[in-house]
């Protein structure tokens, strides 16, 4: 299934499961426990970095409850087959520049495929309206004088990439966070032409238009990468993992000691008497001494929290990340030139390559800013999508899904808006009372990643482990 239904029936799984419903059966106050047991900790949300907090803390000893709303793991991370190929519509990209992701593959032994665009034969851009192709010799430099303007002070930004708020006193750092990747790009000395290509790199990052991202938020790829565009981008889009990224969840989970209950969308979270108790969706109650709260930034303010989360907390969650792009894979009839495609950030597809070269197809993945700019479910607008990148190709099916309309997800992989790196992510991370914080969208490192879920789930394991092992929490 291609069409919205494919979304609710991802998310349901099966029928009668309670995953998306408007309300408890129930007042939390009139719920009683399912059972007398009380866990160590509860980890909310079964993602990369629930899965991550889960399997590390169980195997630390703590008696651990894993819910996860959906049927399936992995949250914004989904593997599914598509013309016979294992493909993510969320999460499949990375590098040995990522330090979490890389060591779990190695640790598992998980072999790894590259894309096929690593070695594309043609390059196709645009500029004011106006198509450009030609080879590497041409495209590269371009693409690389732009952005190293665009990038310059980074590394004065983040001298210590994964210490994202090390250079905070800085005034210049505080400045940078308050203005859009676009307004940053506008006072560069660049060409038109530059400022598009730039323009449109900043939005495939934030997954929106280059307005709504922070321009200092932009700057940590590049230090991320250290420093150095072409190893930046050999973790952003070569490297993926044979079968997809469930193989890696799936090893994982395996490892995991955790009880793990799936279909359980949780509504409250209540500390008292030192205790944490979770209801949830369908009117089952769980208690514990700690819990690790690892969902989606944009979903903060879906779940009732009492006492209340700090403001600033909530006001991030309303406010959210940019990611809310779209992500579509096409196969195409017939043999072409590997290519490798970068369109402006307010068209159909701003970047769109070749992802699987086949014997008598090709796989292509295409992404925009806006799900605005493309109808994913039309597929006469994706032909034409693709026609301003091969005129000559003809579309047999697509595939894609939307984080948007997914209520566990609400938006795809996470970059912050001016003002909250620095006003929101050391708040973010901090813990309240016995709740603790996970996910990819407030990670040191790699935020928006697989890695940077696996950073912060890890970490998050690691302080409650510590609290009930080394401190001896009682009840």
């Amino acid at each position: 299934m291609k069409r919205r239904d494919f979304i609710i029936n991802a998310i349901t799984g099966v029928a009668g499961m309670s995953t998306i419903t408007t309300g408890m059966s129930q007042t939390v106050e009139g719920l009683v426990p399912e059972r007398d047991e009380i866990f160590d900790t509860i980890v909310i949300g079964g993602g990369f970095a629930g899965v991550t907090a889960a399997r590390d803390a169980s195997q630390k000893g703590l008696n651990t409850l894993l819910l996860e709303a959906r049927p399936r793991l992995g949250g914004r991370t989904f593997t599914t087959k598509f013309a016979g190929h294992d493909i993510d519509v969320g999460g499949t990209w990375f590098g040995w520049g990522q330090p979490h992701i890389w060591a779990e593959r190695m640790r598992y032994n998980l072999p790894i495929k590259e894309s096929a665009s690593t070695i594309a034969e043609k390059y196709v851009w645009f500029s004011k309206n106006q198509r450009n192709e030609g080879g590497a010799d041409v495209f590269g430099p371009l693409s690389e004088r732009a952005n190293a303007k665009f990038y310059a002070p980074a590394r004065e930004m983040f001298p210590r990439p994964y210490d994202p708020l090390f250079a905070s006193s800085n005034k210049k750092f505080q400045e940078l966070d308050k203005i859009s990747a676009a307004q940053a790009i506008d006072r560069l000395d660049l060409s038109d032409a530059e400022k598009d290509l730039v323009k449109s790199f900043a939005a495939i990052n934030g997954h929106s238009i280059s307005t709504h991202s922070s321009y200092l938020d932009q700057l940590r790829w590049i230090a991320l990468g250290g420093f150095n565009q072409a190893f930046m981008w050999s973790n952003l889009g070569y490297y993926r993992l044979a079968g997809g990224t469930r193989v890696l969840l799936e090893k994982m989970q395996s490892d995991s000691e955790a009880e793990l209950k799936l279909g359980e969308a949780v509504k409250s979270v209540v500390q008292k008497n030192g205790i944490v108790e979770v209801a949830t969706a369908g009117g089952n109650l769980y208690r514990a001494r700690t819990a690790i709260f690892a969902l989606p930034l944009n979903l903060i303010g879906k779940i009732d929290f009492k006492p209340a989360l700090s403001s600033i907390k909530v006001k991030a969650s309303q406010q959210g990340h940019t990611g809310s792009g779209s992500k579509v894979y096409m196969r195409i009839k017939g043999k072409h030139p590997v290519m490798f495609g970068q369109g402006t950030e307010d068209m159909p597809f701003n970047f769109y390559w070749t992802e699987y070269d086949d014997k008598d197809s090709q796989i292509m993945v295409g992404f925009n800013a806006s799900p605005e700019f493309l109808d994913v479910n039309d597929d006469e607008e994706i032909q034409k999508a693709i026609h301003l990148f091969q005129p000559q190709a003809e579309l047999i099916e697509s595939f894609s899904y939307d984080w948007n309309l997914d209520p566990y997800s609400k938006g795809t992989w996470c970059m912050y808006p001016p003002g909250m790196l620095t006003g929101a992510l050391k708040e973010l991370q901090r813990p309240e009372q016995n709740i603790y914080f996970a996910g990819s969208d407030i990670a040191n490192g790699w935020r928006g990643f697989i890695d940077g879920a696996i950073e912060s789930g890890a970490r998050a394991a690691h302080l409650v482990s510590e609290i009930i092992i080394t401190k001896g929490i009682k009840v």
